[in-house]
């Protein structure tokens, strides 16, 4: 091999060294990764019984778990929390294994949803938490179904590190801030309400009777002139009760005014009432319970100790339920029709012959 030989040699191991360092850059091509098969977060496989919180960030909507006293509750308000939404997070995170290395570049991060918070493609930051020590930090994107298990892959990066991977697996996340809230069942049938009102809030009133030897079935009973009951929505005023439901929860604050909208449901020995606070069309509420018989004081006791203490945001179709006046559960009938005017009399006929005076 001569001179000219080597050189050319040399020159095409320069350009292949370059090359691979720009496809490590850019991800243009996927290159395997030294850490192939390894647990992306192995401390969780080794401290799970330790996890005091974890903390999870998507857009604009942050949702912080902690420990306390043997559960799982909304750090900002104390609510309690589902355990299965933590244990699908910690048990789905643990399972994640390095499958290959992907791009450096934070202008690429877009392209796998791993783009930081406020920017388009961002990607969901899950912080682990083992006494008061973070022990994970991690930030998830878009999903892959070309790697070869079950679940597929997910791309990913540690916080605060530029490279980013193709994990083997996928984060089990709740698909909204509602699914972690522990619900609330108020334990009463439709076919136990024996009246419904909506009143307050500088808004007309609303009031709801069962029908007469029908129970679960409602009549509107204060039906404004010239309009007629819209039977479907009538009954579903009682949604608010037996489907109740509620999309965040905060600490309660100060006691609702006087003159707030208030939904109030009577059963036989039991009063349920939803109290507006704050902008109607936001749809917090705070809810209390009271016995009045005896029978069910346990009743009206369980529902306090699940709500006192806090207030309930209502999904949009039961804040539009909350905000309903009577005319909302009517229609307009047709009106008596006028009574006709009278016809103008025809001018008298002229006398045959008679000339018009010049």
């Amino acid at each position: 091999m001569n001179a000219r030989q080597l050189i050319v040699l040399a020159g095409l191991a320069i350009v292949s060294v370059v090359a691979t360092a720009a496809v490590m850059k850019t991800g243009a091509t996927t290159v395997a990764s030294d850490h192939r098969g390894e647990a992306v977060v192995p401390t969780l496989r080794t401290r799970a019984n330790e996890l005091t919180g974890l903390t999870v960030r998507d857009g604009d909507t942050t949702m912080t778990v902690e420990r306390r006293d043997n559960r799982f509750v909304a750090a900002e308000s104390g609510y309690p929390v589902k355990l299965d939404p933590v244990r699908d997070i910690v048990t789905s995170s643990a399972e994640l294994g390095f499958e290959e290395a992907r791009t450096s570049d934070p202008a690429r991060y877009g392209d796998l949803g791993l783009a930081d918070p406020g920017k388009e493609n961002a990607g969901k930051e899950i912080v682990f938490r083992a006494g008061n020590v973070e022990i994970a930090d991690i930030i998830v994107g878009n999903r892959d179904a070309t790697v070869g298990s079950a679940r597929g892959g997910q791309y990913l990066r540690f916080k605060g590190q530029p490279q980013t991977w193709l994990a083997r697996g996928t984060v089990q996340l709740p698909a909204n801030l509602a699914a972690w809230f522990a619900p609330i069942d108020f334990d009463v049938k439709r076919s136990e309400i024996k009246k419904l009102e909506l009143t307050g809030g500088g808004r007309d009133a609303v009031k709801v009777a069962v029908t007469d030897d029908k129970p679960g079935e409602f009549t509107l009973q204060n039906v404004p002139e010239n309009r007629a009951p819209e039977t479907f929505k009538v009954s579903q005023v009682a949604t608010l009760i037996d489907a109740f439901s509620f999309q965040d929860v905060r600490r309660r604050g100060a006691a609702a005014p006087a003159d707030a909208r208030h939904f109030v449901a009577e059963t036989d020995g039991l009063r349920l009432t939803m109290t507006n606070v704050g902008e109607l069309s936001d749809g917090w509420v705070q809810i209390t319970a009271e016995a009045t018989n005896d029978a069910k004081r346990a009743q009206a006791e369980a529902i306090t100790t699940k709500t006192a203490g806090f207030e309930f945001r209502l999904p949009s179709q039961q804040t539009e339920i909350l905000s309903w006046t009577a005319n909302d559960l009517t229609i307009e009938t047709d009106p008596k029709p006028p009574e006709a005017e009278p016809k103008p009399a025809d001018p008298e006929p002229k006398p045959a012959g008679a000339e018009p005076k010049p």
